[in-house]
């Protein structure tokens, strides 16, 4: 008896603290999405990934276009030399 008190004290301790762990991570998702609404105006991951598509898409274009600027400068001021 004495042992299955003891086998039924460390589930219950297991059990408590992964509820702990699961009470943390709730925790820290909700603070995430938080920041994925205040930052990005997104309510879910589906639509946060929908927004990531999109920037990187944005980032690739802008720096496309940064180059061609750099490349332009550069053959400018080049043949003024």
């Amino acid at each position: 008896m004495a042992d299955l008190m003891k086998q039924y004290n460390n589930l219950k301790k297991e059990a408590e603290e992964a509820q702990q762990t699961a009470d943390k991570a709730e925790g820290a998702l909700g603070q995430v999405m938080q920041q994925l609404k205040k930052e990005f105006d997104c309510s879910t991951i589906e639509e946060a990934e929908k927004k990531l598509g999109q920037l990187r898409k944005q980032e690739s274009k802008t720096k496309k276009e940064f180059e061609i600027a750099v490349q332009e400068f550069e053959e400018e001021w080049e043949t003024e030399e």
